[in-house]
């Protein structure tokens, strides 16, 4: 298995998505690109969720733990199968992360 993209929180590789720093107080959780439903990019605003460290708020969009999220201007929320939370990630480099869910997100 090859990694595609790696940066402090995410790892893309051939079959799927790890967020480490997931679960509370560490764990990581691993996403199968043929488990996404959707995902989107887009640029943080001033709702007080867009600047979550970690964990969730009164949306159903889980923020893995980023405490470099207050400087970065995009994410992408990441919906999948059997899951009623969104993942919500904010990696390092965004357009290469989006440019590999497109190519492996059918």
């Amino acid at each position: 298995m090859s990694v595609l993209y790696q940066d402090d929180y995410i790892v893309c590789d051939d079959d799927g998505i790890t967020i480490n720093f997931y679960y509370f107080p560490v764990g990581s959780k691993r996403i199968l690109y043929s488990d996404i439903i959707s995902y989107q990019e887009d640029s943080r605003n001033f709702f007080p969720s867009s600047g979550r460290i970690w964990g969730m708020g009164f949306t159903p969009e889980w923020f893995n733990l980023d405490p470099k999220r207050f400087w970065k201007t995009k994410y992408i929320t990441i919906e999948e199968k059997n899951n009623w939370v969104k993942s919500v990630i904010t990696p390092d480099n965004g357009e290469a992360v989006m440019a590999i869910l497109k190519e492996k997100v059918s």
